[in-house]
């Protein structure tokens, strides 16, 4: 038996949905976004131990924090004190399926620096790009939420979920080796070149950048040659856009799935290979339109004839 406690699933599960709304919100380079995202893993986390029962979040030791869970208390105006997040997460290890000590050191990690931010006067996710935690987080949030009989499509959304999905697909195991000494052989390569066939390359990489049909594309440092390379991705969702008295400013979030030098010509090809080096993640770019090209206005001349007839 258990009361409509601060703690049921139900509004643990809510809470999470209304912080990774938030979170989803944010400009994916924002130091806002992985703030409101550790806020959301944290309820989801909380939600798994609700769904065994209210009971597992009670800090112990005080019996009136149990009895609470079950209607029961000794004072009219009492606060129930549950349990600290490190205790969530070793709660988890135990009871969710494939919760490893893996995902429960990279939730403590992103807690910590989470508290980093609310508690002192660091910033805490400053130098956090999505490329070092993101497919961790929605690794670990998909086996929290697999337990809770939910998916990422009911937590995320349909375009973030998907995104969420080819993110964390599984990779053999030996790919970041493959892509590893793709990148090896092509850094050879590159550096059997004479000093002058690398400065032509390198000069021509500079033009050719601003040439061809590059869907959503920003400028990525090769890993190979360190010189310049080429990031395009798939477009996952779209922020409002921002105006002043002449422009629209429109930021989208991209999910990268290729990525090409112009001087060594390594290509990595998909996602997971941009995600064993770290170049995965996700990145905004941002594009500029005159209001009737923003709003789809038709071109219009005024007839001067009108009324003329």
């Amino acid at each position: 038996m258990s009361f409509d406690s601060a703690w049921t699933y139900e509004k643990l599960w809510l809470k999470g949905k209304v912080y990774i709304s938030k979170a989803l919100l944010q400009d994916r380079e924002s130091e806002m976004f992985p703030f409101f995202a550790a806020i959301a893993l944290e309820f989801i986390a909380r939600a798994s131990l609700a769904k065994i029962h209210p009971v597992l979040l009670a800090d112990p030791r005080e019996g009136e924090n149990i009895l609470y869970v079950f209607g029961f208390q000794k004072k009219p105006i009492y606060t129930p004190i549950s349990i600290p997040t490190k205790s969530v997460l070793e709660r988890c290890e135990v009871i969710v399926p494939n919760f490893t000590d893996s995902e429960k050191v990279f939730c403590k990690e992103i807690t910590t620096k989470r508290n980093e931010e609310l508690h002192s006067g660091n910033l805490g996710f400053d130098n956090f790009p999505t490329k070092v935690w993101l497919s961790k987080y929605y690794k670990t949030l998909k086996i929290l939420l697999e337990f809770q009989e939910k998916t990422l499509l009911d937590f995320l959304g349909n375009d973030e979920a998907e995104a969420a999905e080819e993110m964390i697909a599984e990779r053999d195991a030996d790919l970041e080796k493959r892509v590893r000494d793709r990148i090896s052989l092509y850094r050879r390569n590159f550096a059997l070149l004479t000093i002058e066939s690398q400065k032509e390359k390198i000069s021509i990489s500079e033009k050719d950048k601003w040439f061809g049909s590059r869907v959503y594309r920003k400028d990525e440092t090769c890993p190979s040659c360190g010189n310049n390379g080429v990031m395009t991705g798939k477009l996952i969702s779209v922020m409002e856009g921002t105006a002043n008295e002449y422009e629209i400013t429109q930021k989208m979030n991209i999910l990268p799935t290729h990525f090409s030098c112009l001087c060594c010509d390594l290509e990595l090809v998909n996602h997971q290979e941009l995600d064993a080096i770290e170049l995965g993640g996700q990145y905004k770019i941002e594009e500029v339109f005159e209001p009737r090209e923003y709003f789809e206005l038709d071109d219009y001349e005024p007839d001067f004839d009108y009324g003329n007839d």
